[in-house]
């Protein structure tokens, strides 16, 4: 798990208080694993989250990328690439396998929540129109989350100046007390 996928990972456990499952290796797979799998016990919601994120703008994702995405990640087709032993040139896809992860720790794949993260979206508009135009197509949605615009600053205000174990907790906490006792440095400590 890399750093903004422990954060995603947080941000559902502490934010939409979640039980969570990260890097859920997909049987007979190549380098196959979803990122994060939660579940809110209250909701009986169940999520799928992958993320992807960058925050440079030159490499925000198209709707054109993120169809490429969401098939590999949601529905387990090979990315394109040439050479013989590649998944796409043998023709290997995972979405049966994908289906089998969620049921192997008793997930229905008809109430999973896809959820993919990135950093920011290029056009709102396109992306609304591309994700009607993906359930229509392939039978089930995708939501995109901003890691910038609602992640990160959920967490930060549901996290308080504890000391948490975790370390991308306990990293926030620390931010916190640090602008709570930085905001007036006319007050003497």
């Amino acid at each position: 798990m890399n750093a903004v996928e422990h954060i995603v990972e947080c941000y559902f456990r502490y934010c939409k208080e979640c039980f969570t499952i990260t890097d859920l290796k997909i049987k007979s797979g190549n380098n196959r694993q979803v990122d994060l799998l939660a579940y809110n016990l209250k909701t009986s919601k169940q999520y799928h989250i992958e993320s992807s994120v960058t925050h440079s703008k030159n490499w925000w994702h198209s709707t054109e990328d993120l169809h490429e995405i969401f098939n590999k990640k949601f529905r387990g087709l090979p990315p394109k690439r040439e050479g013989k032993k590649t998944d796409y040139v043998k023709g290997k896809e995972y979405f049966d396998s994908i289906l089998q992860a969620y049921q192997r720790i008793g997930f229905a794949p008809s109430k999973i929540n896809r959820i993919f993260v990135t950093w920011a979206v290029k056009d709102d508009v396109a992306l609304r129109k591309f994700l009607v135009s993906y359930k229509k197509q392939y039978g089930f949605r995708v939501d995109v989350l901003s890691f910038r615009d609602q992640i990160l600053p959920e967490l930060r205000k549901a996290i308080l100046t504890s000391n948490y174990d975790d370390e991308v907790l306990r990293t926030l906490s620390l931010l916190k007390q640090c602008d709570l006792q930085t905001s007036d440095l006319t007050t003497p400590p």
